[in-house]
């Protein structure tokens, strides 16, 4: 850095973080198959929503908890080599389906085993992830902008006073919000079998505080001191 008298300008970067108790279990389900039409594709697809709207109201809860992600029916194309092993192509055999639902529960252990049990049960082909975030990230956000803001004024008053000089009015401040992404993934479910398998004891999961960070640009005028 230069000194003051040859330079009117600093720019830090500040780190704000934060810890953050979950409130939040989220359960992310994927069903991937091959079906010979797309209207066998497009049967299944409804009548995988139908099910998790069912098992959702049998616990107790509105169907509408489930939210469809993605819906993606498209060719399923198979590779082909001929006679030598080289590769010449690829035909058409059937639909993919990609299904995806995300359902946003409390921290209920018993409950997500009750729902996990029941995508095993009655969705064919399902895989589950069970991961945590907070229903509200804005605190949580505005308290970590703070703490950058923070970090970057006690940075650049030791780097002005190193420089002889003394830290004016602030110039910018400069924040690209990005959207803040509170999540920690803390089991994935491979298959019906290990679904259906669960229990109340196997899911009983404590979740750990989230930690998240970002940062911000803060630039100010420097004085002679």
């Amino acid at each position: 850095m230069e000194f003051c008298q040859n330079i009117d300008i600093i720019t830090v970067t500040g780190k704000g973080s934060v810890h953050v108790v979950p409130d939040v279990t989220r359960l992310e389900i994927c069903v991937e198959s091959v079906f010979k039409t797309y209207d066998e594709a497009y049967v299944q697809a409804r009548e995988n929503s139908s099910w998790m709207v069912k098992i959702l109201e049998y616990n107790k809860k509105s169907g509408k908890l489930s939210k469809t992600t993605r819906l993606d029916i498209s060719d399923h194309l198979v590779r082909q080599y001929d006679e030598e092993g080289n590769y010449i192509g690829e035909i058409k055999d059937g639909f993919d389906l990609c299904q995806r639902f995300k359902v946003d529960l409390g921290i209920d252990n018993v409950l997500v085993n009750c729902i996990v049990r029941g995508v095993g049960k009655f969705i064919k082909g399902a895989q589950i992830n069970i991961g945590y975030t907070v229903q509200d990230p804005r605190p949580h956000q505005l308290k970590m902008l703070s703490k950058a803001v923070k970090d970057a004024t006690e940075k650049a008053k030791i780097m002005a006073e190193a420089a002889g000089c003394k830290l004016g009015k602030v110039k910018s401040i400069d924040y690209s919000d990005c959207g803040m992404h509170i999540y920690s993934e803390a089991r994935n479910i491979h298959s019906n079998k290990e679904a259906m398998a669960c229990s109340s004891d196997s899911l009983d999961i404590t979740p750990d505080d989230l930690s998240v960070s970002d940062t911000v640009n803060v630039s100010w005028h420097l004085e002679n001191d």
